[in-house]
C-alpha cells in the first residue's frame, strides 16, 4: 500500500520519458540524413573528376602519338647578283637652222602690230554710251568719241568729288599759329611816387581811354583742349599825357565744346609776365606777374584754318610806380594749320 504512490510516480516518470525520446528521435535523425547526402555529393564529384581525368589522359595519349612538328627555316635568300651596266653611246647633237628673214628694203612699209587691249578697252566708257550723236565720217566718229570720253571723265570726277568731298570742313588737330588783334578797355590806371617828407606813396589817378592789342599765338590742338603760348601788345592812352604800353607773354589752356559742324565754344586761362611801361614827364616801368581769363567762340571756314573772337579780362599785379592794372579786352585771331 505504500508502495503504490512510488510506482505511480515511477510511471508518471517512464511516461515522461518515453514522450521526450518519441520528440527528440526526430531531432537526433536530421543530422545523420544531412551527413549521408553531402557524403553522396562528394562521391559524385569525385566521379565527376576522375572522369575528366581520363579524358584528358587519352587526349594527350592521342597528341603524343601523332608525328612532330616540322621546323621552320628562317635563312634568308642569297641577294640577285648584279648585272654590269652597258655603257650608253649620247645620240649626236641634232643642228636645228636659224630660219631667213627677209632683209627690209629701202622705202618698204613696215606692218604695225596693234597692242593688246588693256583694262581701259575692256571696261565701257560711261561717257560714250552717253552719247547717241552719230557719226558722218571717220574723222567725226573719232572727235566724238574723243569729247564723250573727256565729257565721261569729268562726270565722274564730279561724282567722286560729291561722294567724297564734304562741304563741311573737318578739324585737324596738330600744331597751328596765327595773328590777333582787339581792342582793349583799360581800367584807370594809378601811378606812384615816393612821399620823401611823410613816407609811403602819393598816388596819381589818371582816367584811361580805350587802345589796341596785336600779337602773335602758336600752339597745339588735341581735339577738345589746346595748349599754346602768345605775346601781345597792348597800347592805351590816359589823361594827363600818360602812354602806357604793356608786352605780355603768356602760356594759355583753352577748353573747347563743339556746338555745330563749324561753330566751336572755347574758354580758357592764361599766366605769364607783363612788362609795363608808363611813360608823363617821368617814366614808370616794372614786371610782374599777370594772368587772364577767356570766353568765346571758333568758327572753322576751312580745312586748315579758322577764325576766332574772344572776350578776355586780364590783371598785372601792382609795382612800387604804379598800381596794378585791369582790362576787358575783345579779339580776333586766326588760326593756320601747320
Amino acid at each position: 500500500m505504500y508502495l503504490r504512490p512510488f510506482f505511480m510516480i515511477r510511471s508518471f516518470t517512464e511516461f515522461f520519458l518515453a514522450i521526450a525520446f518519441i520528440f527528440a528521435c526526430p531531432a537526433f535523425g536530421q543530422p545523420l540524413t544531412i551527413e549521408s547526402t553531402e557524403r553522396a555529393e562528394r562521391a559524385r564529384k569525385l566521379a565527376d573528376l576522375m572522369a575528366r581525368v581520363s579524358i584528358h589522359e587519352a587526349q594527350v595519349t592521342q597528341l603524343l602519338s601523332q608525328s612532330p612538328v616540322p621546323t621552320t627555316d628562317f635563312s634568308l635568300p642569297e641577294p640577285p647578283k648584279k648585272a654590269s651596266p652597258v655603257p650608253v653611246t649620247p645620240p649626236p647633237p641634232v643642228f636645228i637652222p636659224l630660219p631667213d628673214y627677209p632683209e627690209a628694203s629701202v622705202g618698204s612699209s613696215v606692218k604695225e602690230v596693234p597692242a593688246p587691249p588693256s583694262f581701259d578697252d575692256l571696261v565701257p566708257d560711261p561717257g560714250a554710251l552717253a552719247s547717241d550723236e552719230p557719226s558722218s565720217g571717220t574723222e567725226a566718229s573719232s572727235g566724238a568719241e574723243v569729247n564723250s570720253s573727256v565729257e565721261g571723265e569729268e562726270d565722274l570726277e564730279d561724282a567722286y568729288a560729291k561722294l567724297y568731298d564734304s562741304d563741311i570742313p573737318s578739324r585737324h588737330t596738330g600744331y597751328y599759329f596765327g595773328p590777333l588783334i582787339g581792342f582793349i578797355f583799360p581800367s584807370d590806371v594809378a601811378t606812384r611816387e615816393p612821399n620823401v617828407v611823410g613816407g609811403g606813396y602819393t598816388k596819381t589817378n589818371h582816367e584811361s581811354d580805350s587802345g589796341f592789342l596785336i600779337g602773335l599765338q602758336a600752339g597745339k590742338d588735341f581735339g577738345a583742349i589746346r595748349v599754346e603760348g602768345e605775346y601781345t601788345y597792348n597800347g592805351f592812352d590816359a589823361s594827363g599825357g600818360l602812354k602806357a604800353s604793356v608786352h605780355n607773354f603768356f602760356s594759355r589752356l583753352i577748353l573747347e565744346k563743339e556746338l555745330g559742324d563749324r561753330i566751336d565754344l572755347r574758354t580758357g586761362l592764361g599766366m605769364g609776365f607783363g612788362f609795363v611801361n608808363l611813360q608823363k614827364v617821368k617814366e614808370y616801368t616794372g614786371m610782374g606777374f599777370a594772368y587772364d581769363f577767356l570766353l568765346g567762340c571758333a568758327y572753322r571756314i576751312g580745312e586748315n584754318w579758322g577764325l576766332q573772337i574772344d572776350y578776355r579780362y586780364s590783371l598785372t599785379s601792382a609795382n612800387d610806380e604804379y598800381d596794378r592794372l585791369k582790362s576787358h579786352a575783345w579779339l580776333f585771331s586766326a588760326s593756320v594749320d601747320l
